[in-house]
């Protein structure tokens, strides 16, 4: 399938620095069903970050996963708890707007999507998307189903987001707290993705050093 927005794509490669955004949310947003596929689920996200939809692509991310990673922006463990106890499509939505902003200065152009091969990681099963930009570049995005074919935030974006988190889980693990006992327990499920992000071809040295430290203070909670 061809699709216009190369610059999602970048993006899409440049998710340690794209998952901020200062846009405000959508308060729209709602968790909404995944895609039939997996690589509906990324020409879907695609097409609504091109609209632009914030609120619509917020169901394209695992729940739970965009209240997770805002750890790495500072988010408040108050701020993190709320959202995975009302739901964090909210957030999600700004997880994409960021995306969007970061991807304004780089090229336009025809992008193609295409299935590659599954994976399989700790007993879950992801589905890998390839996306080529028509002016050159490769990127990998590992989608999941989850009630519905969804992006596995941690697992496509795991490296970008690992070395930011690290401090916080930190604090987590000597806070005693019911907040902190939540996002805890929460942070177990993502193991699995934190593992194919840190396993992915091509993941650099250091990102694949912080994703494995992140996991070893992860499973200690245990």
């Amino acid at each position: 399938m061809r699709l216009r927005g190369a610059g999602l794509v970048v993006a899409l490669a440049l998710a340690a620095v794209a998952c901020g955004g200062e846009e405000e949310t959508q308060p729209t947003a709602t968790v909404g069903p995944g895609a039939e596929s997996p690589l509906q689920a990324v020409d879907e996200l695609v097409e609504h970050l091109d609209t632009p939809d914030f609120a619509a692509a917020a169901a394209l991310a695992v729940p739970n996963h965009a209240a997770l990673a805002s750890l790495a922006e500072s988010a408040t463990f108050k701020e993190v708890a709320e959202a995975l106890r009302l739901g964090d499509a909210d957030v999600a939505a700004n997880f994409w707007s960021g995306f969007a902003q970061a991807s304004s200065t780089f090229f336009d152009g025809e992008v193609s999507t295409a299935d590659g091969p599954p994976t399989n990681e700790q007993g879950v099963r992801f589905h890998t998307v390839v996306i080529m930009s028509e002016a050159g570049g490769r990127r990998v995005v590992l989608v999941r189903d989850v009630d519905g074919y969804r992006i596995d935030l941690f697992a496509s974006f795991g490296g970008g987001l690992a070395a930011r988190m690290i401090g916080p889980v930190e604090r987590l693990l000597v806070t005693d707290t019911e907040d902190a006992r939540l996002i805890l327990d929460e942070l177990e499920a993502i193991v699995p993705s934190l593992a194919a992000a840190a396993g992915a071809s091509g993941a650099p040295p250091e990102a694949s050093q912080h994703l494995i430290q992140l996991i070893e203070l992860i499973t200690r909670i245990g």
